[in-house]
């Protein structure tokens, strides 16, 4: 993923298109043209080869994508809005030209809608945020002191997640058991009896998941229909860690509070809630969204793994209306106010716990993951209150820009990632 974000960099031409952009005091044109300075000043030789190579392929690539991403959705397009295909490419080809946004996203963020489009500017793009924004805060602390020991492992291995999360009495998910190489690293058999679910230690989009789901006599029945009795599962896990290179990790199953228990297909439903360290050294949750999962074998609600996303009211936690990630290869579900499995209402719905998760995903932020900028917290409701999932140190903003039909680089994030740049910046030129 992350090689593929940077042939999108250089593709996109935004190395240079962003450096040409007039200052107009904004904080997205901000992003941008730090993008387009830092980025470069940051970049070894190689990277900065490739990226001229990317602007110097522009004329072949960019018609190529036009023509592929409008095969799959400009009839859809047309038909819904009247636009034709020609004014469609021309508006990508326009877009990708003047604000380096690729034609997926002129699909995914809805831009043949001519009032979305005109703010096309305040977009922030996947490979500005994880291969730029990110790294360089991370690296220079935001414009702070670096602290000598950083927490940034705990938030790419879950087990050590948990650990952290544990230490300062945040309420998360425990580990039941690691498994790495073939053998068993952490916890003992038996395993207990109850429904698990297992993660890949390091990784990202629900790749790897798995829910067994407990039937009694110590056996458990994943979703596939796979029946194993525990010294199975344990061995099975032990030759997928071989088979992979990678650990992974077994933990207690949860469910969804009984208030929004149809809003899944019964895989867990989780926030996706994004904090910011502000001007006043603090952590504010600027965005949050809920993830769903959908279809009959989903496991997982990633947005990028089929799941729907829907943004949430900060001040009230109340649900807006849900949709999928499949736009660029297709129209996919639309915008759906029910779930498209239970047909539970999902416009309109408030949450439960609302205020307690907010502050959950602040406090975790303040308390042990103080060292980094910006974090994305992944946090079930369950019956009890809100319980801590994962941590991202690379938030997708893809994710909130879609659910909340639009873009973040003049809102509040935007303002917060732009004061956080001027800071680094500043620092480390001090």
């Amino acid at each position: 993923m992350a090689r593929a974000e940077d042939i999108v960099k250089a593709g996109s031409g935004a190395v240079l298109v962003w450096g040409l952009l007039p200052d107009d005091g904004s904080p997205a044109t901000f992003i941008h043209r730090c993008f387009s300075r830092e980025g470069w000043r940051e970049s070894g030789l190689r990277e900065r080869l490739e990226l001229c190579a990317g602007v110097l392929a522009w004329p072949l690539v960019m018609p190529a994508a036009v023509g592929v991403f409008t095969w799959y959705n400009g009839a859809w397009v047309k038909q819904r809005t009247g636009k034709g295909i020609i004014r469609q490419i021309g508006e990508q080809l326009r877009l990708a030209a003047t604000h380096s946004l690729l034609p997926p996203w002129y699909y995914i963020f809805e831009l043949y809608d001519d009032e979305k489009r005109r703010r096309a500017g305040e977009y922030l793009n996947r490979f500005e945020t994880k291969r730029f924004i990110y790294p360089f805060l991370r690296k220079y602390n935001g414009g702070l002191a670096v602290p000598a020991q950083r927490s940034t492992d705990c938030l790419s291995d879950k087990a050590l997640f948990a650990d952290r999360c544990g230490e300062y009495g945040l309420p998360a998910v425990p580990a039941i058991m690691v498994l790495d190489q073939g053998r068993v690293v952490r916890g003992e058999a038996p395993l207990p009896a109850i429904d698990l679910f297992v993660k890949m230690l390091r990784g990202t989009g629900g790749r790897g998941a798995q829910r067994w789901e407990y039937q009694g006599a110590g056996s458990y029945r994943d979703h596939t229909g796979t029946v194993l009795n525990a010294n199975a599962l344990i061995e099975r896990l032990q030759a997928l860690t071989v088979d992979t290179g990678r650990g992974c990790i077994i933990l207690p199953r949860l469910v969804n509070h009984a208030d929004i228990a149809d809003l899944s297909n019964g895989a867990l439903a989780t926030v996706r809630a994004v904090t910011c360290r502000n001007e006043r050294d603090e952590f504010e949750v600027t965005n949050a969204s809920l993830r769903m999962a959908q279809g009959r074998t989903s496991i997982v609600d990633n947005f990028h793994a089929g799941g729907i996303v829907a943004k949430v009211d900060l001040h009230s936690g109340t649900v807006g209306p849900a949709t999928d990630g499949a736009m660029a290869l297709g129209p996919g579900r639309g915008w759906c106010d029910t779930h498209p499995d239970t047909g539970g209402r999902i416009a309109g719905r408030t949450l439960p716990y609302w205020r307690e998760t907010l502050d959950l995903a602040q406090r975790a932020h303040a308390l042990a993951f103080a060292d980094h900028v910006v974090v994305g917290w992944d946090i079930a409701i369950v019956s009890d209150g809100p319980r801590l999932i994962e941590g991202n140190k690379g938030p997708d903003l893809d994710l909130v820009q879609k659910s909340h039909r639009e873009p973040v680089g003049n809102a509040r994030l935007g303002e917060l990632l732009a004061f956080n740049l001027r800071r680094t910046i500043a620092a480390r030129s001090a």
